[in-house]
């Protein structure tokens, strides 16, 4: 399966736990607790040089930035842009802004055990039924490599739910697009 890179931005309110230094004196990430889990953010060098080394642990902090995430799991990496010392704040809380790619999509394996067992028919149905529906513009097939399934062949992944299927037929292909784009 390809590996995927999605990049969008977050606002995190908390309170700082701790800096995690570099060679003993540069501020590498900030380590925050939002509630009852606890986010590492990088920091840039450029903003390095602007964050003030003497927070004390307790303090609440707003920080704005990007979100990386990576691959079929969905590890992600958070990179602060802004980070601000507040003073009362509204509510502790993360929230992840919108991804900027919106397209969902199908990956259909496309080794020889999936093809044979049906996945070239498959996919070309999904295509159809998806023109059909007017999905064909939202909805991307990509044809993806081992799925790791091959005696279940054809096997299917619909993102973002991260759903897989194994021995697709025809006859399950409305079923799924409703389940999934509907």
């Amino acid at each position: 399966m390809s590996k995927s890179l999605t990049v969008s931005p977050f606002r995190l309110i908390g309170q700082l736990e701790s800096f995690v230094m570099k060679d003993g004196d540069k501020i590498k990430y900030l380590r925050i607790s939002v509630a009852s889990r606890e986010f590492w953010i990088k920091i840039p060098k450029k903003l390095r040089q602007s964050l003030n080394p003497n927070l004390a642990p307790g303090v609440w902090l707003e920080v704005e930035g990007t979100r990386e995430t990576k691959g079929k799991m969905g590890t992600f990496k958070l990179k602060a842009a802004t980070v601000k010392e507040i003073t009362q704040p509204q509510d502790p809380c993360v929230m992840i802004l919108p991804e900027k790619t919106t397209k969902k999509r199908i990956l259909v394996c496309q080794k020889s055990s999936c093809w044979k067992r049906g996945g070239k028919t498959l996919c070309q149905e999904m295509e159809t039924k998806l023109s059909d529906r007017g999905l064909g513009e939202q909805v991307e097939i990509k044809l993806t490599g081992c799925l790791k399934q091959c005696k279940k062949g054809p096997n299917v992944v619909v993102l973002p739910d991260k759903t897989q299927y194994n021995q697709v037929s025809l006859g399950q292909v409305d079923k799924l697009l409703e389940k999934h784009f509907t």
